[in-house]
């Protein structure tokens, strides 16, 4: 079993707890902050990922790699890869770089990089289930421009356009990240 007690916690949700992975400062290890209360939250996202690595996912230049679940003492642990600026620090939510750095990120930049994701998860049939600005984050490379990257809420089932209900989802999808990418692009990147 893994201990994090003195692990570097790196994020914290709602439901769940991020910690730098302690055998591997390049991943990290998402944990349940309340075991006890009834979050399934990792056994959603697991099982979705696990099906994701089944069919041969190899691309994962937008969502951080999962390399499976761990047993730790706060409970299943599923450990993806850390995203890192190339100082060595987390990347930041993008909420976060928008309030305290707006000048990294450029508007043109940031439509371009949105688009880019949006066409990364169409391709692949990811359907987000809960997009906003704090479950993306930034990452900063000195030789490449900002990257985006979705830190949770892929989770949602894969959608195979087999029936208008599964359609219907795929839309609603594509209306979330449009209404998301307004306030910045203006509805225009997309």
């Amino acid at each position: 079993m893994l201990e994090l007690e003195n692990a570097r916690v790196i994020g914290m949700g709602n439901d769940r707890r991020v910690y730098q992975d302690p055998n591997d400062p390049h991943r990290c290890i998402k944990v349940p902050r309340y075991p006890d209360k009834g979050s399934r939250q990792n056994e959603r996202e697991q099982r979705y990922f696990e099906g994701l690595v089944r069919r041969g996912m190899r691309d994962w230049s937008y969502v951080p790699a999962y390399h499976g679940s761990v047993a730790t003492a706060e409970g299943l642990g599923l450990v993806f890869d850390l995203i890192l600026d190339s100082d060595g620090s987390t990347s930041r939510r993008l909420r976060e770089v928008h309030l305290e750095t707006p000048e990294r990120l450029s508007a043109e930049v940031l439509v371009s990089e949105l688009a880019n994701l949006y066409r990364y998860l169409e391709k692949r049939w990811l359907i987000p289930s809960d997009l906003n600005d704090r479950n993306i984050v930034v990452q900063f490379s000195d030789d490449q421009p900002p990257r985006l990257w979705l830190m949770h809420g892929a989770r949602s089932r894969v959608v195979i356009v087999t029936s208008s209900r599964s359609w219907s989802r795929a839309v609603s999808s594509r209306q979330r990240i449009t209404r998301h990418s307004k306030p910045a692009c203006g509805g225009e990147c997309l």
